[in-house]
């Protein structure tokens, strides 16, 4: 009989200690109206405007991801080269027609020059309607010691002329790349 007495004592003793524990969680859970409650009214991180400049060859100009093509490209830098040119040679105008000159059509390259020279004369023939494109093969040796073929055309072009060249070959479906002359 004292083990059951012992055992309901327990029981009610665990009991009212869950009540009196819901009692404390929930007064502390929910505050009186009468307590101060804080808050912070200002901000605590402040925005700042990007203040700096874009200056040329700055990390900004870089990250701007500007579209530009190769066309762009090619003329800026042979601006950058014509400009120079200028400065050092003003009297001699012949170099500097002779400079604007420097670029080539390339249609194809081949390791061997059997293969380059069948594309050539396929190409003259294509072409031979239009005197102006006359192809021949040039022998490239590359840093490697490999021996490239290359099927370009035989007269070295302005920039615009060898744009709008490469323009009439891709319309007849081949490929076409504009280098500069060696």
């Amino acid at each position: 009989m004292k083990d059951i007495k012992i055992k309901y004592s327990l029981i009610a003793l665990s009991y009212l200690f869950l009540i009196f524990l819901i009692i404390i969680s929930y007064v502390s859970i929910i505050p009186e109206e009468d307590i101060p409650i804080l808050e912070n009214a200002a901000k605590l991180i402040k925005e700042e405007k990007n203040n700096f400049s874009n200056n040329k060859n700055t990390v900004y100009e870089i990250l701007e991801k500007k579209e530009k093509s190769i066309e762009d490209i090619i003329e800026k830098e042979l601006g950058n080269k014509q400009e120079a040119n200028l400065e050092i040679q003003k009297s001699n105008t012949n170099k500097i027609v002779n400079t604007k000159k420097k670029f080539r059509i390339q249609v194809a390259s081949f390791k061997e020059k059997k293969k380059s020279l069948e594309v050539s004369k396929k190409l003259e023939k294509e072409f031979s309607s239009e005197q102006l494109i006359k192809f021949e093969v040039k022998q490239i040796v590359l840093k490697n010691n490999d021996i490239f073929f290359r099927v370009v055309n035989d007269e070295t072009l302005t920039l615009e002329d060898a744009k709008t060249l490469c323009k009439k070959i891709l319309d007849k479906k081949y490929q076409c790349l504009i280098v500069m002359d060696t």
